[in-house]
């Protein structure tokens, strides 16, 4: 690592250290006004931190601040996004008549629509497209960071020409040279003795590429490509990471589906070929 490149990552690491407490407590409001969609809830909450809150001197005032604050209490902890006590009411109501736990209705997920108190299951071809544009993000995440964690190979471009190029011990190759068959396009490699033994540019169509890419191989750039290198890691387990998440989301919203409509059976206790609503359509697994 050269000295440029330790100083940039120090005043990077310094630049987090003072910021997270902020990053984090942003992340904290945005999780819970995601999971409450309440304004009130959030400046209560910071009034109470702040030692400010207080109590209405009306009894009627009080119960239904007090009502309100167990709603979104409720919201936080079970993330039904109710609107209303009322709606809490008759969440409860439903859930009793239907002999059913909030731990169940729960892992619905989002297929379950506490304040409407129905199952809202997307059409067949609404999941597949979803699970199909996932899978295929997936393994395209997957695939490109596990090629960028290439331990001794960078990819590199020459900025002028826009040539994207391997590089790595004193040898350089076209992107696509390792690809079978016509994958590989117009693939050509560069060694030292292509650079030291000849002025023209073959195998490149550009003087000014082949320049370039000899002054690495011939190794006069070796700290840059190691950086390059190790920045490359960092992208491809990141990279490799989003494409994990996208399947563990395929996971989850699959999970959720089938447990919406396992609970739809047993409420209605009938096929369900029969649309639960008039917007989404029953899938039948």
């Amino acid at each position: 690592m050269t000295d440029q490149t330790f100083t940039s990552v120090m005043h990077i690491l310094d630049v987090l250290y003072k910021l997270w407490p902020i990053a984090c407590g942003l992340l904290v409001i945005g999780a819970v006004f995601w999971r409450t969609r309440s304004f009130f809830f959030l400046f209560h909450q910071i009034l109470k931190w702040l030692g400010l809150e207080g109590k209405y001197t009306n009894t009627d005032d009080q119960k239904v601040a007090d009502e309100y604050l167990d709603l979104n209490k409720f919201n936080l902890k079970t993330g039904f996004r109710l609107k209303s006590v009322k709606a809490k009411t008759q969440l409860h109501g439903w859930l009793n008549e239907n002999d059913l736990e909030f731990a169940e209705v729960r892992h619905a997920g989002w297929y379950f629509k506490a304040n409407k108190l129905i199952f809202e299951i997307p059409s067949r071809m609404q999941i597949w497209v979803f699970r199909v544009l996932f899978l295929a993000l997936g393994c395209l995440f997957v695939a490109t960071g596990s090629i960028l964690q290439n331990p001794d190979q960078a990819m590199l471009k020459v900025t002028a020409t826009d040539t994207w190029f391997w590089v790595g011990k004193n040898e350089a190759t076209s992107v696509r040279f390792d690809l079978p068959g016509t994958l590989r396009g117009d693939a050509w490699k560069i060694q030292q003795h292509d650079c030291r033994y000849g002025d023209a540019p073959v195998p490149l169509d550009s003087s000014w590429d082949k320049d370039v890419i000899c002054r690495l191989v011939l190794g006069f750039n070796d700290s840059y490509i190691a950086d390059a290198i190790e920045t490359q890691k960092t992208s491809g387990l990141a990279l490799v990471f989003m494409g994990s998440l996208s399947f563990v989301l395929v996971a989850i919203f699959t999970f959720w589906q089938l447990t919406a409509v396992k609970l739809q059976r047993r409420i209605i206790g009938e096929d369900l070929s029969t649309p639960a609503s008039p917007t989404y359509d029953s899938w039948k697994p």
